[in-house]
């Protein structure tokens, strides 16, 4: 469980720190270069593979939950003090799947970050440095745009206030859900080493992102 957990507590220190380093980069590029088309196109440079993923997944679940979906942009726009990397235009929906459609990124994201790491563990492909680089490189990627905007989570409080009412309504006839111990599925060896590369090698776009934001925010730069 320590490894899950410290997996999940990093996730949500990126996610605090991935929407200011994108918003610290924008005011640093602008700064150097005075030209908003420059500081367009470094943004796009450096996030494109993520935002590409991010906007595809919104576009993926759309589809698959059979709801329209209309223009995609893939190159960064700033609206005064936010910077925002990509969109995808999705047609009206109920919540349920407004909710799943907004949180495409973040769960096909974790998915594929599990997964690289999953198979480099099965396959002890960590000797290889080339293999380090790369799944380093798509931990800062994947680890920088996989979040939902508050757009994106329009849905989740109409659905999460379904479920609530639901449960309530579950407890009061009697019906109860069937126990579930994680601890059988978390305690598997694989498993573990997995959640303990995965916490590894997050600390990489953590560790890039302080980076930035210390040398770059105005704030600290004084």
């Amino acid at each position: 469980m320590l490894f899950f957990s410290l997996f999940f507590i990093e996730l949500v220190i990126l996610f605090l720190l991935s929407r200011t380093v994108s918003r610290v980069l924008s005011f640093f590029f602008y700064r150097i270069s005075r030209s908003k088309h420059i500081t367009i196109t470094a943004l796009a440079f450096i996030f494109f593979p993520g935002t590409l993923l991010h906007e595809l997944s919104h576009a993926v679940a759309a589809g698959l939950l059979g709801v329209r979906v209309g223009e995609m942009e893939f190159m960064p726009k700033i609206d005064g003090e936010h910077v925002k990397l990509g969109s995808v235009q999705v047609a009206h929906t109920d919540p349920i799947r407004r909710f799943f459609i907004g949180a495409a990124p973040f769960i096909i994201g974790t998915l594929i970050l599990l997964g690289t790491l999953f198979f480099t563990v099965q396959n002890h492909f960590f000797n290889n440095y080339f293999v380090v680089i790369l799944v380093g490189y798509l931990v800062f990627e994947i680890g920088n745009t996989m979040f939902s905007s508050r757009k994106d989570m329009e849905g989740a409080l109409e659905l999460f206030g379904t479920i609530i009412l639901l449960l309530i309504l579950f407890y009061l006839l009697g019906l109860r859900l069937p126990a579930i111990n994680p601890n059988s599925i978390l305690q598997q060896p694989l498993i573990q080493e997995v959640f303990k590369q995965g916490s590894i090698f997050l600390l990489v776009p953590l560790a890039i992102d302080l980076v930035i934001i210390v040398l770059l925010h105005p704030k600290y730069r004084g």
